[in-house]
């Protein structure tokens, strides 16, 4: 299978299991490498996801579970939320902002 890697953290970007090492050739260099042998087994993780990697041996892969990352808001989810909020939520996170800059500025303690 041909294999492409980050060269620092060797870990892979993608791979291609269909393509014979004869078409893969044209592609190789120091990213992209061909590895004798078949995907390491995964197994499923709640949280969490698999992740290959290059052994330094340059000729095997190895699947570490990473946790999958939060989503990020969009920016309609985000102005929604805030949308959202109470009256009272907004006005004590003003107070919040007003007393912590109060605070920093040595006025209360």
């Amino acid at each position: 299978m041909i294999v492409c890697h980050d060269l620092n953290t060797k870990k892979v970007i993608w791979f291609n299991v269909h393509q014979s090492k004869e078409e893969a050739l044209i592609r190789l260099n120091e990213t992209t490498i061909w590895i004798d042998g078949d995907l390491p087994k995964t197994e499923s993780k709640g949280g969490y996801q698999a992740v290959f990697y290059v052994n330094e041996d340059m000729q095997s892969l190895r699947v570490e579970y990473e946790p999958i990352p939060e989503p990020e808001l969009t920016m309609d989810e985000k102005i929604y939320a805030t949308v959202i909020k109470s009256q009272d939520e907004v006005r004590q996170e003003g107070a919040d902002m007003v007393m912590e800059e109060l605070v920093k500025r040595g006025l209360i303690v």
